[in-house]
């Protein structure tokens, strides 16, 4: 027993050690070696571990993808009670905000490149991240009151109103390329006000 725990404390070691490293260099840009220098493991525990470098890439972003879209769709607070149309500004501030969290940058990045590879931990990205933003945002707005037939079209619209412009711009800028509060808030308040007119009762 104490062996299986300390063998899978060690597991879980170089997963949580080699997230940045692939984040940094990618699959591709990535070997065994820097994997075992991140986690002060050797190879030879590396593969026996995970079998080889597709496997141990398989583990590391499979179990960071689940945490960190749990983690947004908290961060994604629905209120309930509060004006709708207030209650969703404050959403457009929210969102804009999460996309552009530098992991989550990178994270994207990475996926996207290796979705031809990997398609499946590219699909359980967009399932856990994307799908689910838009299901949650459709759900709160079809029971919102507000005068709006389809609800997932909207919901798609207003994520993507609002962060189209700042995740474009950092996904071919570089990783430590930041945007001021101020930007944020602009693209949100846009976002918004575009959306209100074209949902909003006088329409």
């Amino acid at each position: 027993m104490a062996t299986q725990v300390r063998g899978d404390a060690k597991r879980e070691a170089i997963i949580q050690a080699t997230l940045d490293v692939f984040l940094d260099g990618g699959y591709l840009g990535t070997s065994v070696d820097d994997v075992a220098a991140a986690a002060h493991a050797s190879k030879r525990t590396v593969y026996s571990h995970f079998g080889d470098k597709e496997g141990l890439f398989r583990e590391v972003i499979r179990s960071t993808i689940a945490p960190m879209q749990a983690a947004v769709q908290q961060q994604l607070e629905l209120p309930t009670g509060d004006d709708p149309w207030e209650a969703l500004r404050r959403v457009t501030g929210s969102l804009v905000r999460i996309v552009v969290t530098p992991r989550v940058i990178r994270l994207r990045r990475v996926l996207s490149a290796e979705a031809d590879r990997f398609p499946d931990l590219a699909e359980e990205w967009y399932r856990l991240g994307p799908e689910q933003t838009f299901d949650r945002l459709a759900g709160w707005l079809a029971a919102s009151g507000l005068p709006i037939a389809d609800t997932r079209t909207a919901a798609e619209q207003l994520v993507w109103l609002t962060i189209s412009t700042p995740l474009n711009r950092l996904m071919f800028a570089p990783s430590d390329t930041t945007l001021r509060a101020d930007e944020l808030d602009r693209t949100a308040d846009a976002a918004f006000e575009l959306f209100r007119r074209a949902y909003g009762p006088s329409n």
